[in-house]
């Protein structure tokens, strides 16, 4: 029998498992914690660190193929994995996309594909002299292991004094950005067949997805040229699973790459009510069986994530709502603790 194993026990591990059993397949996921979304939702869940080999051999035999639900897992972990397995996405993917700065040096290795100005940073001396280049404002992140908002930190008129307690290494900054909207294509890639979502429009606040618009509020050419922009990514990544493109909008109707995301992604859980076949599906459809043609979406609507302490009205969410609940069980601010959909 066809099974998969999950590295990650979040939420988007649970919809992976979710849609894994409508199409008849095993699934088994390892977490780092025992309070993951993802536990009640698999057939086998492995709890300890990435780097507990014992519990990761124990992983590997469980399933026939492996994808990931975060791309925050040690490379040697990935590696491990696809040395034994096959591993949607490969480990080069995923090493890319964990890093900002490798991510940013490889989409600026493409033609015609652009993104905010960056500055490699591992020091106090590097993050003054870039900053006067960017007009002393930007955004200092660390290069890995930040989402959400973690790990950024914005700098305005050359402020750094807040800072001070950092240590410089291993950091990102960005230029801020005067953009018009932010948008997201998803894309699906296998055997070099492609087939993408239609783009969708998202609203941040405090760096945290709040809500995500089908369809974006932008003219066909923008349309167009993002979905250009995601699939000749894909291509170049030489991608084999599922990737999310974020992108800017500029008021000059060009079109600048944010970052990427190697696996299902908050911006398509849209397409768990209104689109013919959900971003979880076609990630199955990925890595066991083919890709249809691209995905039709069924009505205009919105996707909003309940954060923190809204989730104290999910039965306000229940009553008028298709809700979706992640099953955290502790309420924290700025944690994503469901989400809903809404036909508009």
């Amino acid at each position: 029998m066809n099974s998969l194993g999950i590295i990650g026990g979040g939420q988007l591990g649970m919809f992976i498992c979710q849609a894994a059993k409508k199409l008849g397949i095993k699934t088994s996921v390892l977490s780092e914690s025992e309070e993951f979304s993802a536990r009640n939702f698999c057939d086998q869940f492995f709890v300890g660190k990435f780097n507990n080999f014992d519990i990761l051999n124990n992983f590997i035999n469980s399933a026939n193929f492996f994808t990931i639900e975060t791309e925050n897992i040690p490379l040697k972990i990935l590696e491990k994995i696809a040395s034994k397995k096959k591993l949607f996405p490969n480990p080069g993917v995923i090493k890319i996309c964990q890093n900002r700065l490798k991510e940013k040096k490889f989409l600026n290795s493409l033609n015609n594909i652009k993104t905010a100005k960056f500055f490699n940073i591992d020091s106090f001396e590097d993050l003054k002299k870039n900053l006067k280049i960017i007009n002393n404002n930007g955004i200092l992140k660390t290069s890995e292991f930040g989402y959400d908002g973690k790990g950024q930190y914005k700098i305005r008129d050359g402020k750094i004094d807040k800072l001070k307690g950092l240590k410089l290494k291993n950091f990102i900054l960005e230029e801020i950005l005067d953009f018009d909207k932010e948008i997201s294509v998803i894309v699906c890639r296998k055997n070099e067949k492609i087939i993408s979502y239609p783009v969708v429009e998202n609203i941040h606040r405090d760096s945290i997805l709040r809500e995500t618009i089908y369809p974006a509020n932008i003219d066909n050419y923008i349309s167009k040229k993002a979905t250009e922009i995601a699939i000749e990514v894909a291509n170049k990544i030489n991608l084999n699973g599922i990737l999310a493109v974020e992108m800017f909008v500029m008021k000059d109707k060009s079109v600048l790459i944010n970052e990427l995301a190697p696996r299902p992604h908050n911006s398509g859980h849209w397409t768990m009510d209104y689109c013919e076949i959900s971003q979880f599906h076609n990630l199955i459809n990925t890595i066991f069986f083919e890709l249809p043609k691209s995905p039709k979406p069924i009505s205009s609507c919105k996707m909003v994530n309940v954060i923190g302490s809204e989730f104290l009205k999910k039965n306000e969410f229940e009553e008028n709502f298709k809700f979706y609940d992640y099953f955290k069980k502790e309420i924290k601010d700025e944690r994503k603790m469901g989400h809903y959909i809404v036909k508009i």
